[in-house]
């Protein structure tokens, strides 16, 4: 994507025209249209992830229940009225990986925005491992949530793994950003994780993460662009994601999910966007460099 408008090609119908079905191919006696194989083989990769989600979430820590009020370095501050961050999204926003709530990425981002803020911080995440875009549509978005200063919303892997269909993840996706905007707050959107840093997912199916990633992060700039203002997506793949790729410590010991290293570096990148969030609620979304990044960075 080079530009912000998104465009869909289809062929024209011509009434009266048959047009040709898919190209049959020879398998061991029997012939299967081309069709019938992508299908096949969609369907042998999406058993191979399910698989891959069973073993390697299995095996990852987990912090459990983050609701924690962060204070900013200087004391005197610590009784100012604290910002409220509300944390939503997959096992990434959940701190799968770590084991203490205080190392996990919500937390972690808390600790920025009250060091530069001067103010205290209280931090509460609905997220839930293995929650995919509708699951946080229907089972986050719950009536005491209160009103947040900033959600961080970090979705969309489990919508790789599960290979969602892209217009119903369209549809998730307008849906969730429509119902957190009627919240009043600012909403920072982190971009999916760099996939090929899992290690612990074999090469081919890493290969078919990525290829359905790409269909994902369109989907969310498309919905980000559609959302109007208040409503940021930060490309942190780009950002941070080569060094997920270099230095093994920023994966914990699963190698599917950050370890207290990687999810800082995360922290790091969203929590300008979270700072500027705060203060900017009623500009346009921004997608660009600094965290907020060009659209066609994203694709």
């Amino acid at each position: 994507m080079s530009d912000q408008h998104l465009h869909a090609y289809a062929p024209h119908e011509h009434s009266g025209a048959r047009r040709p079905g898919p190209r049959p191919v020879l398998v061991s006696g029997s012939v299967l249209p081309l069709a019938g194989m992508a299908a096949a083989a969609a369907a042998v990769s999406a058993l191979q992830l399910h698989e891959a989600r069973r073993r390697y979430g299995s095996q990852a820590s987990h912090p459990g229940t983050i609701d924690l009020t962060i204070a900013p370095p200087d004391p005197t501050l610590a009784d100012s009225k604290p910002l409220e961050l509300l944390a939503l999204g997959d096992s990434g926003m959940a701190g799968v990986g770590v084991t203490q709530p205080a190392a996990a990425l919500p937390a972690q981002i808390a600790q920025r925005v009250a060091a530069r803020t001067g103010r205290p911080v209280h931090v509460v995440s609905h997220a839930q491992p293995g929650a995919r875009t509708y699951d946080v549509l229907a089972k986050q978005l719950t009536p005491e949530l209160g009103l947040p200063d900033v959600v961080v919303l970090l979705v969309g892997a489990n919508d790789v793994t599960h290979l969602t269909r892209t217009r119903q993840l369209a549809e998730d996706t307008a849906n969730l950003l429509a119902r957190l905007h009627r919240l009043g707050a600012p909403v920072v959107m982190s971009s999916l994780p760099e996939f090929e840093a899992m290690r612990s997912v074999p090469a081919v199916l890493r290969a078919v993460l990525r290829l359905r990633a790409g269909v994902v992060r369109r989907v969310h700039v498309r919905a980000v662009l559609d959302a109007g203002s208040g409503v940021d997506l930060v490309d942190v793949r780009g950002l941070v994601g080569h060094e997920f790729l270099t230095n093994s410590d920023l994966m914990s010991p699963d190698r599917f999910h950050p370890s207290e290293a990687g999810y800082s570096r995360i922290a790091e990148a969203l929590a300008p966007a979270v700072l500027d969030a705060i203060t900017r609620r009623t500009e346009s979304p921004t997608i660009s460099d600094m965290g907020l990044v060009s659209i066609g960075g994203v694709a």
